[in-house]
């Protein structure tokens, strides 16, 4: 089983290597931009082994920085991983965060994290949100990447690469959705969050400045409506 990191912020592969810190950057940047200098609450849910929460908590010192991940066997000091979702929802948070991990959610999974948030979410607190873009140009490369580097087969057919890639048309989800991307179309989940929350700002990653297509990854700044 290869490490989350080396799939991704230490994956040997340069371009998809450049896209994860790109992806992380932007993650703190949103974060310091709005609340350096302050002490704030911060979920990440969804944290894995919490490099996230531990490049903050070099910045936010005297912040409660929690994390919620069922699968997390990892003890950390400056900041603690629940396991188990009833303790989270104990907490008021200034911002929650969700980091690529929404797309691994079935549907009342997703339930149970919206209602979290719309209860923990201190006035004015920011839900963040980032999912990749399984579709466009990228799809490709991250085929290549999954087929050359892991060793692993492609999820898709020759004719569902084709229509994903170049006409954004997903196929059905992959039966297992925690394991795989395979279906993932982040336009429906737009839609499904603007039903429930207010978004206030879209970032696209790793080239905020070229169109979706051409980027994998997308951010969402949400505020409870």
């Amino acid at each position: 089983m290869v490490s989350y990191d080396k799939q991704t912020i230490n994956t040997k592969n340069i371009f998809a290597r450049y896209a994860h810190r790109t992806r992380l950057r932007i993650s703190k940047n949103i974060i310091t931009k709005n609340y350096i200098n302050k002490d704030i609450s911060i979920l990440d849910y969804g944290c894995g082994d919490g490099i996230f929460l531990d490049q903050l908590s070099k910045i936010f010192k005297n912040s409660k920085l929690i994390g919620y991940d069922p699968y997390s066997k990892i003890n950390h000091n400056s900041f603690v991983i629940l396991n188990n979702f009833d303790e989270i929802s104990k907490n008021k948070f200034d911002i929650i965060c969700c980091f690529e991990t929404l797309e691994h959610l079935y549907e009342n999974e997703k339930l149970d994290l919206y209602e979290l948030v719309k209860n923990s979410l201190n006035y004015e607190g920011k839900f963040i949100v980032s999912v990749p873009i399984i579709g466009g140009l990228t799809l490709i490369l991250k085929e290549i990447n999954r087929a050359i580097l892991f060793k692993r087969k492609s999820d898709y057919t020759f004719k569902e690469l084709f229509l994903s890639t170049f006409f954004n048309k997903s196929p059905k989800r992959a039966e297992d959705i925690k394991g795989s991307h395979k279906g993932f179309n982040f336009m429906k989940l737009e839609t499904e969050l603007n039903k429930n929350f207010t978004i206030k700002l879209k970032i696209l990653s790793p080239f905020k400045n070229l169109p979706w297509f051409l980027n994998s990854n997308i951010f969402y700044i949400l505020e409870c409506k």
